[in-house]
């Protein structure tokens, strides 16, 4: 598949591991005026980190472990790529769901169509939290909340704002991909999806 480039766009993905399986959260952030160094994105991985860190990694079970945080420019295939190391369990005591059982969240532009949303998979979610297919209330909002402190432009990090990265739409690869500003973050059901690639013998 050829490379689509986003130009001054930074893919953030959050990874970890699970009963021997790897997960990985994808977030994009797009610079104000252009200009992805390796600097400016070591500053934006060290921020993602500690903010997935204080605010998800605590409400995922200790089966749970963060491996690394990944910064790359999307604005080149040989652009800058950074990395910190994890290390950190999830923070609540007990089980967690199946590998492939997950909380979706939704990120919604002002934007309509499919090309103009994006999601995370929030991985490794205790099962005290859910009462046979339907999340707990409480860890609804706290998701919702921590996802919303990235909304808005310079509101989690001055210089960068994140966005939905769009490489298609209507099906058809764009020439150049395009940054959609998300506006918020949001459960679009109370109830736990599947994620067939993190079965055992998977991992994503």
């Amino acid at each position: 598949m050829p490379f689509i480039p986003v130009p001054d766009v930074a893919l953030i993905q959050l990874e970890g591991r699970v009963d021997g399986c790897v997960t990985i959260n994808d977030l994009y952030f797009e610079i104000t005026g252009g200009g992805i160094t390796p600097v400016n994105l070591q500053a934006l991985c060290v921020a993602v980190e500690a903010w997935w860190s204080a605010n998800v990694i605590p409400a995922l079970s200790e089966d749970w472990v963060s491996v690394r945080v990944v910064g790359t420019d999307q604005g080149s295939a040989t652009g800058p790529r950074v990395e910190t190391s994890g290390g950190d369990p999830g923070g609540v005591g007990g089980e967690a769901a199946p590998n492939n059982v997950a909380a979706c969240i939704s990120f919604r532009t002002a934007q309509r169509g499919r090309s103009a949303r994006g999601r995370n998979f929030i991985p490794a979610v205790p099962n005290s939290l859910i009462t046979l297919n339907t999340l707990d209330p409480t860890f609804i909002t706290q998701m919702t909340d921590a996802y919303n402190e990235l909304a808005g432009p310079g509101t989690f990090l001055a210089g960068w704002e994140w966005v939905v990265a769009s490489r298609y739409t209507g099906g058809v690869a764009r020439t150049t991909g395009i940054a959609i500003p998300i506006v918020a973050a949001t459960f679009t059901t109370p109830y736990v999806r599947s994620m067939r690639s993190r079965e055992i013998g998977h991992g994503a």
